[in-house]
């Protein structure tokens, strides 16, 4: 049996218990339906790039807060999503992920994300609700879809600082964010649609020139 869903009750024992007993979990249950590659702490580190104490430490919880580019990576191995080891995948209704060896057919090719440059326009907002353009900023190299992740989360991360700190206790981390983010362009493509860089340079610059005359010098 190389895949299976894993079980609400299963779900329910992930939701009552911290990230390394959940990263325990899926390594062990993961490895058992794999034939293609082993997921000892030894097998697993090699593959992600750091010792095999690492990985141990963290399923201790002697590591409290592993460093999130490693756990992108962990969970890029595991074949699972991104924040199946937070707490916040297990809030609210029950989420029964697949897990084990996939299908090797579209789903891998699928799963080649081609590069891509990272872009981010920022406007001033007044508090009487007029707003303007400020710069367009994007990155001068493309970047794999682990840069591309790790760079939309620190750009949420830096937006996220100027909230209340009331409002930080009840948001994911921004890397969460991210990869949510990023996955959701995969799974609802009309929600996010793609088109010409060109069409959108036209349609700024319109919008600018349109109201350029109320402006100040």
């Amino acid at each position: 049996m190389p895949r299976r869903t894993i079980t609400p009750d299963e779900f329910d024992y992930l939701r009552t218990v911290g990230l390394g007993e959940r990263l325990r979990f899926f390594r062990k249950e993961i490895g058992k339906l794999h034939t293609s590659k082993a997921f000892t702490t030894t097998a697993m580190s090699e593959r992600v790039g750091v010792s095999h104490q690492t990985i141990i430490s963290i399923e201790r919880g002697d590591s409290k807060k592993p460093a999130y580019q490693l756990i992108y990576k962990i969970t890029q191995d595991l074949g699972i999503p991104f924040d199946a080891l937070t707490d916040e995948f297990y809030q609210g209704e029950v989420r029964l992920i697949p897990i084990g060896e996939p299908i090797e057919t579209a789903t891998e090719i699928s799963d080649e994300v081609p590069l891509s440059y990272i872009g981010s326009i920022v406007y001033q907002i007044f508090t009487d609700g007029m707003m303007r353009l400020i710069h367009d900023f994007q990155s001068s190299r493309p970047l794999d879809k682990e840069e591309f992740i790790t760079t939309l989360g620190r750009i949420i991360g830096e937006y996220e600082s100027c909230k209340n700190p009331d409002e930080l206790f009840q948001q994911p981390h921004p890397m969460v964010k991210a990869a949510t983010l990023f996955n959701e362009m995969d799974k609802h493509p009309k929600a996010f649609p793609v088109f010409p860089r060109s069409v959108w340079n036209d349609h700024q610059n319109s919008l600018i020139k349109k109201f350029e005359k109320k402006g100040e010098d």
